[in-house]
């Protein structure tokens, strides 16, 4: 088989190889644990915040909510009246325009410092259904009821009324149990009203102003249900909700708008879009498995749930450490240990080649985390020649960043006991691998007849014994690169080195689903495409692989 033809077999097979291990990454974090939401939900929290959480899992997605409601935020940090103007346009070419007053009053909560405490401010009409602080709908000739409680010592509160003509009127005051006030306005005329409640005692008084729009329905749409409202979101304060319920007796309506404006003109909002509200709705599982699917080959792993940053971001300042680290221990002890591998094949049996064995030994069975304390404790803790943890690159003592040469020689005294732990646990290992594979080599008829044609033992050893020989090795380099990416857990954490393996620690113990997905994503993904690489060199280290 041609090498050309090798290869796109084995791209075919790497893709391949990819799709399950999607598939089973899919089973693993979607399916096997249950929904993975559970975990970030907490007791008492707003319906909108689970559905946010669902949504961001891939698990839900919004849907526009059934009925006749359109609506949109506001700017509405000051307390007062806004004036609201909504234009519902039909594809038909009907047009309606509404005039209506959100009332952003302040809570009971928000009123802590006030001297006074005036709550539960409702306005309600003849042809109203229920007090609320925002009147839907009054016509010309309602009578207008608003209703509040006064909390605290204060003398009478009284309202003042501004008709739309511009005279003002002073509405009868009653007072019923409770401290609630009524007054009653007659909307007589067409227009906007706006008032002020007032109410003060010894220490200071409140001043609270409201409004509302008596007017008479357009033709050829319908106010229906709630017809209009506003709200305060949970978050952030200083917006507001407002929606208007409104349906077409003909043609289907296709465009909403608002003009929004304060009391006064002190603030115009032009041109509000408003939307039928967003609600959540489960996904289906194959759905969800594309989004998974696209999702994943395109890079896009979501929001970390701790540090509210993208997981790509997180994940980009932490490779370049571990390539740092675990790069180079792989480049060193491979190399140290082909090499010293090869001499101690070549010289079996000497003195040498025993207490190589045993000292390769005894590292290769030492856990790694253990070595890596030994060295902490008397490189770091009793001798003090280098530093705890960390990788460094700014001065202990001003907190200023490094730069240059000496950035590059604190990065690598910060790295010197991380890659001594690596570099002297991992030769070993490489070391007996060699000389195994090389002793295996070294009794094959190629050897003998190189030996017969009077070729140097420097080059029988290199060219043909340690050639064959790497087979193996190469196999185990590939498996090696997989803990490259991933970096070393336990290394990573025992010297506090900021690089995948820590970060995959912290994002498991955190519960960062989104975290820990990608990572295992990544070391799933380079695994698999180093491989393939093996593969490759297979091929050509000994053409026999691809018959």
């Amino acid at each position: 088989m041609r090498l050309r033809t090798y290869l796109i077999r084995r791209a075919i097979h790497t893709v391949i190889t990819l799709l399950v291990v999607l598939v089973l990454l899919f089973l693993i974090f979607r399916l096997m644990p249950g929904d993975p939401s559970r975990f970030f939900i907490a007791p008492g929290q707003p319906p909108q915040v689970r559905e946010e959480i669902c949504v961001s899992f891939g698990l839900c997605k919004w849907v526009s909510a059934p009925g006749h409601g359109y609506e949109g935020q506001i700017q509405a940090g000051a307390y007062g009246p806004y004036n609201t103007t909504v234009f519902v346009n039909g594809t038909g070419g009907n047009r309606a325009t509404y005039n209506f007053v959100y009332n952003r009053l302040p809570t009971e909560l928000e009123q802590r410092s006030f001297p006074v405490v005036i709550k539960d401010v409702t306005l309600s009409s003849t042809s109203s259904t229920a007090p609320r602080p925002t009147l839907p709908d009054a016509r010309p000739g309602d009578s207008v009821t608003i209703r509040a409680q006064v909390v605290g010592s204060a003398i009478v509160p009284t309202l003042q009324v501004l008709l739309p003509d511009a005279n003002w009127t002073a509405p009868t005051t009653n007072i019923d149990a409770n401290s609630y006030v009524h007054w009653v306005v007659d909307a007589a005329t067409e227009g906007r009203y706006w008032g002020n409640v007032y109410a003060a005692n010894s220490n200071g008084s409140v001043n609270l102003t409201l409004g509302f729009v008596a007017s008479n329905p357009p033709s050829g749409l319908d106010l229906v249900e709630d017809k209009f409202y506003g709200r305060v979101p949970t978050f952030p304060p200083d917006k507001a909700i407002i929606s208007v319920n409104v349906t077409s007796q003909g043609a289907p309506i296709f465009n909403v708008t608002a003009n929004v404006e304060s009391q006064g003109g002190r603030f115009v909002q032009p041109d509000i879009h408003l939307r039928h509200p967003q609600v959540s709705e489960r996904r289906s599982l194959a759905e969800q498995f594309v989004i998974y699917f696209l999702s994943m080959l395109s890079g896009n792993f979501g929001t970390s749930f701790y540090t509210r940053r993208p997981v790509i971001d997180e994940i980009s300042v932490r490779i370049g450490p571990t390539l740092l680290l675990f790069g180079s221990s792989v480049i060193i002890s491979y190399i140290l240990g082909i090499f010293l591998g090869a001499i101690l094949a070549w010289r079996r049996g000497t003195k040498m080649e025993l207490s190589a064995i045993v000292v390769s030994l005894f590292f290769y069975s030492m856990p790694v985390f253990w070595f890596g304390l030994v060295l902490l404790w008397f490189f770091a803790f009793e001798r003090r020649w280098f530093p705890l943890g960390g990788i460094g690159g700014f001065d202990p003592n001003t907190g200023a960043a490094l730069t240059g040469i000496s950035l590059v020689g604190d990065i690598l005294w910060h790295m010197a006991l991380p890659l001594g732990n690596l570099v002297i646990l991992g030769l070993a290992g490489h070391v007996l691998l060699m000389r195994n594979s090389m002793l295996e080599v070294m009794g094959e008829d190629y050897i003998l007849t190189a030996k017969a044609k009077g070729l140097s033992e420097r080059r029988v050893m290199y060219r043909h014994a340690a050639r064959n020989a790497l087979l193996p090795v190469v196999t185990a380099l590939a498996i090696s690169i997989g803990g490259v990416i991933s970096g070393g857990v336990l290394t990573e954490t025992i010297f506090s080195w900021p690089g995948m393996g820590y970060f995959l620690v912290t994002s498991t113990l955190q519960q960062d689903y989104p975290s820990v997905q990608a990572a295992f994503f990544i070391l799933a993904v380079i695994t698999i495409l180093a491989n393939t690489v093996a593969d490759v060199l297979y091929a050509y280290l000994d053409p026999r692989v691809r018959l």
